[in-house]
């Protein structure tokens, strides 16, 4: 019998699960699309157990983790930061990241995790939900094209000691159902 997914808020007690997974899921997103090295050397730098128990902590992200048994399938930090010029809807908050295990990809998690994010975000008193993604992550750009996601401008990321124009998109929070 196939166990139910779960979303719940991370603790401090995952960071090193979270660490481990999200390097995982960051370097097989972008394997084929970017340098290894490059990629291994960002996971180094960003996906550390204290780095994520730093995002864990911090007021102003939400850390969200979707569970399938015992097992971590996927997780979306949303953040209070201040939106690039581009983002000109009220009340914006940035969804940070979203990312699945692969092996979870094509499940239906990705829609339970984004309902999840508009939850939160709602909570937050967000309207507006706005990201960044790397336009040659087709997959993530179409998925996020579903979820009303439409491109409002670009923003320059550093990755690889390279800055890139990553295009920003944006999407109004969805009304509670």
């Amino acid at each position: 019998m196939p166990t139910t997914p779960h979303i719940r808020h991370a603790t401090v007690d995952d960071a090193a699960a979270l660490a481990s997974f999200a390097a995982r899921a960051f370097a097989d997103t972008y394997l084929g699309l970017d340098d290894p090295q490059e990629i291994a050397d960002y996971c180094a730098e960003h996906f550390q157990p204290e780095v994520m128990a730093g995002v864990i902590r911090d007021p102003a992200c939400a850390t969200l983790l979707v569970w399938v048994g015992e097992q971590l399938a996927g997780y979306a930090i949303l953040r209070d930061t201040p939106p690039p010029g581009c983002v000109t809807a009220p009340q914006p908050l940035q969804l940070w990241r979203l990312y699945l295990g692969q092996g979870f990809i094509g499940q239906g998690l990705g829609a339970r995790l984004m309902a999840e994010v508009h939850e939160q975000a709602r909570r937050r008193g967000a309207r507006t939900l706005w990201l960044g993604v790397y336009d040659r992550n087709v997959r993530a750009v179409e998925f996020y094209g579903r979820f009303g996601f439409v491109q409002v401008g670009t923003s320059q990321f550093l990755f690889g000691g390279r800055y890139y124009a990553d295009p920003i998109y944006a999407a109004a929070v969805k009304e509670s159902p």
